[in-house]
């Protein structure tokens, strides 16, 4: 494959003025038209991230995810590449498995590589993450998670989490369970799970609440060992699709010494339509938020935009 000084001995020029021509810089129309000739000739193809270190910016975006294999992740990043692609911006991704240090180390990361911007799919803001995205020279895009200082898209947690409990109080259960996560998260450990007991406490209703994690595998386990001894709930509700899978398993599982409860999740994962009974889940639209982060991302990076935080509704579409 040829490079830089190659296409400049066939042409017969300097490197440096194959450099402008790449950059789009001053050459005379005689040159311009014989590199044209021999670069497409044979078929080069610019190293993007040198070129663009020349021009002061890369058209790469750095995606920070928490999880693979996730509906919400990848529904999200659809719609951060869809823009992307409008804007002729290569993406470049970054996996943390939930690990906060891994989470500030791909920050760093990122800065040092000069993207030109940065969405983060953040599982929670802690200080250094603060101190980290304060010194970063380009700008940064929160999804998930809500933050005063910094640029933000979330979803409307708060009100997921009360329509559950509205629903659930308005047909009469009594009995509910309910499989929240670490309150580190305050969008699916604290606002979620306060939407869901705000909206039942109207009918008198008081959940029993436990702790697990996001991983299915490890909500199985949490989710065996609470139940296994108590398998008389009318309702049970996942803070994620993923956990409300692994309730779908253990109760099918016990389906012949286990009174069948109703099952919630969130997040509108379309594995709860392929199982029987089906899962009851709240729709989350992640495709448009990856959409919002990537255009807030854009005007920050044109200095268009200040920070701010963007809500993206949910949609309660199933009838309990």
């Amino acid at each position: 494959m040829k490079n830089i000084t190659d296409i400049a001995k066939i042409a017969g020029v300097s490197k440096s003025t194959v450099s402008r021509y790449l950059n789009n810089g001053s050459v005379s129309n005689k040159t311009k038209q014989k590199l044209d000739k021999i670069i497409e000739e044979n078929d080069y193809q610019p190293n993007q991230f040198a070129r663009s270190l020349r021009a002061q910016s890369t058209n790469m975006i750095g995606a920070i995810i928490p999880r693979m294999n996730s509906h919400a992740v990848d529904e999200t990043i659809k719609g951060v590449k869809k823009v992307c692609d409008n804007l002729n911006y290569r993406l470049l991704l970054n996996y943390t498995n939930l690990h906060s240090e891994l989470e500030i180390d791909a920050l760093e990361t990122f800065n040092r590589s000069k993207v030109d911007g940065v969405i983060f799919m953040a599982t929670e803001i802690t200080d250094k993450h603060l101190e980290v995205i304060n010194k970063m020279n380009v700008p940064v895009v929160i999804i998930g998670q809500e933050h005063p200082q910094l640029n933000c898209v979330i979803h409307d947690d708060y009100q997921a989490g009360y329509m559950v409990g509205k629903l659930i109080g308005q047909k009469s259960y009594k009995k509910v369970k309910y499989f929240g996560v670490t309150e580190t998260d305050i969008a699916v450990g604290v606002k979620r799970k306060n939407g869901l007991c705000d909206g039942l406490k109207a009918f008198e209703i008081e959940p029993v609440i436990s702790e697990t994690s996001f991983h299915y595998k490890e909500a199985l386990k949490d989710v065996s060992s609470d139940l296994e001894n108590a398998r008389d709930y009318d309702v049970i509700i996942g803070a994620t699709d993923s956990i409300a899978l692994a309730v779908h398993k253990f109760t099918f599982d016990y389906e012949d010494k286990l009174q069948q409860p109703l099952i919630v999740g969130f997040g509108g994962d379309p594995v709860t339509e392929i199982v029987t009974p089906a899962i009851n889940t709240v729709e989350y639209h992640f495709v448009e938020a990856g959409e919002i982060a990537m255009s807030k991302l854009q005007r920050s990076i044109k200095n268009q935009q200040k920070d701010d935080i963007s809500v993206v509704d949910v949609t309660c579409a199933f009838k309990l």
